[in-house]
């Protein structure tokens, strides 16, 4: 396997690849670009990606430096663990699952979009590292060429207007998941983006990321997404820290670089203010808290079996409450993927409206402990802890540079706060984020040892 040089242009690269290499590239840039604008273009680019894969790191006979990469990682090793689990789980359902309870196969199929994560990393960390952030820049353009090809839908109108705003990404949920990564990105690699540029250029591109950071927060406020909030909270307060931390311990970082740097991060945090207070986002979150909801009696002791919630807040908790009964009940393999929908249908516990519009319980974690029990989310955990390990390692041996540590710490803090509060697990706008957003991180990890920090 080759490693072009930086130097290199896309179309070098390819030529300095085997087939198998240059294909997965193509594959890999078709994948992260086309989700929201082509999403038949991405669904074909993952079949290939899939494909290429198995052929340059499976097949039997052909030794290279990324058959050995693969073969000792431990996230690749954790999917091929689910992918065991998976399959002898679903025989013992076959054996086990009472009348009525069907898991499904696509579903199934949901909990091994981990593998997507590695392959991904793999691409931007091994194949191609040296065209990693063009690859993480494709990710932004495909959002961008889709935000800007719907501006004749009525999605920005409504958004100016104080309306909740999907913008056709499924629901606003989901949207909101887009551009709060989107924003954290933008905020986490501001220098970057700015130092990059030559002094003539350095005043348009300080505008460009104004004007980036303006349009995604504007997407990000019209979708009137509490948790979406509170994640982006949480991925703050941890991108503060994990800055402080790095700035106490770089002690050779000049007050200038220090003093312009903050003076720039301030400059769009008032931005911000300002964008919230011309769209009255603070009568948007009461009006949304002004509503009805169950008592603690009847959640705790599950009295009232017609009991119909009319929030989203009251839909979450109380569906969360009757899947610890289900839990109890398989606590080890749980019912399967794809069950919670034939659970709630059998339930005594939701009214007939609610079945009619509720078929899975707006949690990923809470989904996972339902429909793989103790021993599939074990695996699916410990996927997650390895990612964070794995970014402290890259970190301090040099592979990560600081921005991404920062971006890294805010997009986690993020992205586990946000899946409490929706199933992204089955959906493929979240096995999207996961994959690009999870794979660019680890792709440090997984670059070869004796390379340093990446530019």
């Amino acid at each position: 396997m080759t490693n072009a040089p930086p130097s290199s242009t896309p179309a070098s690269l390819l030529f300095k690849k085997n087939h198998g290499e240059a294909l997965f590239v193509v594959a890999l840039a078709t994948y992260i670009f086309c989700y929201l604008p082509v999403l038949a273009a991405y669904r074909g680019a993952e079949s290939v990606m899939i494909l290429a894969f198995l052929w340059l790191a499976l097949v039997p006979g052909r030794k290279s430096e990324l058959k050995i990469c693969v073969l000792h990682d431990p996230l690749f090793l954790a999917c091929i663990a689910m992918l065991g689990f998976l399959i002898l789980a679903r025989l013992w359902y076959a054996y086990t699952l009472p009348p009525g309870i069907d898991p499904e196969i696509r579903e199934t199929r949901y909990f091994m979009k981990p593998i997507m994560v590695f392959m991904v990393a793999l691409g931007m960390g091994v194949i191609a590292r040296p065209y990693r952030w063009a690859f993480l820049l494709l990710s932004m353009l495909g959002l961008a060429v889709y935000l800007f090809s719907n501006t004749g839908s009525g999605y920005w109108n409504n958004a100016l207007a104080g309306k909740r705003t999907d913008f056709g990404i499924h629901n606003a949920q989901h949207a909101a998941m887009f551009l709060g990564t989107a924003l954290i990105g933008t905020v986490c690699f501001i220098d970057r983006v700015i130092k990059g540029s030559s002094h003539r250029w350095h005043r348009a591109k300080i505008a460009l990321v104004a004007l980036t950071f303006a349009v995604l927060a504007t997407g990000f406020i019209a979708t009137q997404t509490r948790a979406a909030w509170l994640g982006i909270l949480v991925a703050g307060n941890l991108g503060l820290v994990a800055a402080a931390f790095l700035m106490w311990r770089k002690k050779d970082l000049s007050c200038r670089n220090k003093k312009r740097k903050a003076i720039f991060i301030v400059a769009l945090l008032l931005l911000f203010g300002a964008l919230l207070a011309g769209l009255g986002a603070s009568e948007r979150v009461k009006a949304l808290f002004n509503s009805q909801t169950f008592t603690v009696e009847q959640y705790i002791t599950l009295q009232d079996y017609s009991f119909d919630p009319r929030t989203s807040h009251g839909i979450r908790l109380y569906s969360w409450r009757v899947a610890l009964e289900w839990f109890k009940e398989r606590p080890l393999v749980g019912w399967g993927p794809g069950s919670a929908e034939d659970l709630i249908n059998r339930s005594v516990f939701f009214s007939d409206q609610f079945k009619k519009s509720f078929g899975h319980l707006h949690n990923s974690f809470v989904e996972s402990i339902v429909a793989n029990g103790l021993a599939g989310s074990a695996i699916l955990l410990a996927m997650v802890i390895w990612m964070g390990v794995a970014t402290f390692i890259a970190h301090r041996k040099g592979r990560m540079p600081n921005d991404v540590f920062i971006f890294a710490c805010s997009f986690f803090g993020f992205w586990i706060v946000i899946n409490l509060f929706e199933s992204y697990a089955l959906y493929t706008t979240g096995h999207y984020i996961n994959a690009v957003v999870g794979g660019f991180i680890y792709s440090f990890y997984l670059q070869s040892h004796n390379e340093g920090v990446n530019p």
